[in-house]
C-alpha cells in the first residue's frame, strides 16, 4: 500500500470528479486531494499553475511527501513543474513521479459553431505528456487520436521539430477505462405493445449534437415508429435544440430534467430501452456504460470511444441507419438478450476492477522510479 497518493485536478466536476471520488472511495492506497472548482475550462488551464502550487504547499506538511502524483489532463503540468521549483517548500517534487490521466485531449476536443480552434490548448496538453513520468488513457480512441494528431501538429511546426519524442511519451502510455458506478439492473424487458422508450444522458451542449438526436426522433415519427423519451444529462448554456425536442415531441416525454439524486437518476436510466448518443465526440461514455449496465441497448455512431465496447450492429454511421436500428429492437425479448450481452461488454469497467487495476499501476510507476 502507498502511503500517499496526490491527486491534482484543476476541473472536479462531471466526470473527472466522478472518476477520482470512485477512485478514492475504494483504493487500497492513502490519497489526498488538490481540486479546483469545474468551471471555465479554458481559465481552469491557465490559472491553475498557481492556485494549485499555494493548495499543494499548504497540504503536503499536513499529509506528507507524496509517493506518486496523479494529475489530470487539465493541468498545465510543465508550468506548474516551474513555479513549484522556485518554492523552497517544493524540495521533494523531483524524486516523485507524476502521473497525468487524460479524460480527454484538446487536439481532438470539437471547437464550439461560432470558435476558431485554438492549438495552444493541444499544445499544453502535449508539453504536459512530455513532462509526465507517465501518461493514461481513459481509452484507446483518446490515446490514438492524442499522438496521431500530436504527430500531425509537431509536423507542421515551423522548427523545433525533433524536440519532443512523442515516441518516448508513448512507450509509457497506457490505457486505463475510468470505471463506473454499477446502477441496479431492471427487473423486466418491457411489454410488448408498450412504446419503446428512448433515453439521452449526455450534455446538452454542442459537442454532444443534440441537434441530431432532434432529427433521429423527427424520422422516427415520420415513420410512425411508437417512442417515449427520458431525458437526462445537464443542461447546456442554450437551450435551442432542447425546447424543440419538448416543441415537436413533447407528448412522448417521461421524464425531463436533470437529476438532482444518484437515486433518482439510477431510477430513470432502468426505464430506458435505447440509450442514444449522437455525439460528434466522445472520449470515453460513463453515463452510456451506466445506461446499458441498468438495462439499455445503446445505439450510438460507429467511431470514437464506442468501438471499443459497443456492438458493431448497434453503431449507426447516419441517422437513417439510427432509426432503421431502433426500429429493430421493438421486442422485450430481443432486447433483453442484447442487453446481456452489452453488459458483458462493460464488465470489466466496473469501478472495483477499474481500482485495482490502477492501484497495481500506481505501484508500479512508484517502483519504477
Amino acid at each position: 500500500m502507498l502511503r500517499h497518493v496526490l491527486a491534482i485536478e484543476p476541473y472536479y466536476g462531471g466526470s473527472h470528479q466522478a472518476f477520482l471520488d470512485g477512485v478514492i472511495a475504494a483504493s487500497r492506497h492513502r490519497w489526498s486531494l488538490a481540486t479546483l472548482p469545474a468551471r471555465h475550462w479554458k481559465w481552469r488551464m491557465r490559472s491553475a499553475p498557481v492556485q494549485l502550487s499555494r493548495l499543494v504547499a499548504d497540504l503536503v506538511p499536513a499529509r506528507g511527501v507524496p509517493d506518486v502524483v496523479l494529475a489530470s489532463d487539465m493541468l498545465d503540468l510543465p508550468t506548474w513543474l516551474g513555479l513549484a521549483s522556485r518554492d523552497d517548500r517544493f524540495s521533494w517534487l523531483g524524486d516523485v513521479p507524476v502521473v497525468t490521466y487524460f479524460h480527454e485531449n484538446q487536439w481532438a476536443y470539437p471547437a464550439a459553431p461560432d470558435a476558431r480552434a485554438d492549438h495552444h490548448f493541444g499544445y499544453t496538453n502535449l508539453l504536459t505528456a512530455a513532462a509526465s513520468d507517465a501518461c493514461w488513457f481513459n481509452s484507446e480512441f483518446n490515446r490514438r487520436t492524442f499522438f496521431d494528431l500530436s504527430r500531425d501538429f509537431v509536423s507542421r511546426m515551423p522548427d523545433a521539430r525533433q524536440a519532443i519524442d512523442l515516441d518516448g511519451i508513448e512507450q509509457v502510455s497506457r490505457v486505463i477505462a475510468p470505471g463506473f458506478r454499477p446502477p441496479k439492473t431492471r427487473d423486466a424487458a418491457g411489454r410488448d405493445d408498450a412504446p419503446i422508450r428512448l433515453g439521452w444522458v449526455g450534455r446538452f451542449e454542442h459537442d454532444k449534437r443534440p441537434d441530431r438526436f432532434l432529427a433521429l426522433l423527427d424520422r422516427l415519427s415520420d415513420q410512425a415508429v411508437r417512442f417515449e423519451l427520458i431525458l437526462l444529462g445537464q443542461r447546456g448554456r442554450r437551450s435551442e435544440v432542447l425546447d424543440d425536442i419538448r416543441a415537436r415531441h413533447g407528448a412522448s416525454i417521461r421524464f425531463d430534467g436533470y437529476a438532482e439524486s444518484r437515486q433518482q437518476y439510477e431510477d430513470q436510466l432502468r426505464q430506458i430501452d435505447v440509450v442514444v448518443s449522437t455525439a460528434g465526440h466522445e472520449f470515453f461514455g460513463i453515463a452510456v456504460c451506466e445506461a446499458i449496465w441498468a438495462g439499455a441497448i445503446p445505439v450510438t455512431p460507429d467511431g470514437l470511444s464506442y468501438v471499443e465496447y459497443v456492438p458493431e450492429s448497434l453503431r449507426y454511421t447516419s441517422i437513417e441507419q439510427a432509426a432503421e436500428i431502433i426500429k429493430g429492437l421493438q421486442t422485450p425479448a430481443d432486447r433483453q438478450r442484447l442487453s446481456e450481452r452489452c453488459r458483458r461488454g462493460i464488465a470489466d469497467y466496473r469501478i472495483d476492477r477499474v481500482v485495482s487495476v490502477i492501484d497495481t499501476a500506481l505501484e508500479a510507476v512508484v517502483a519504477a522510479g
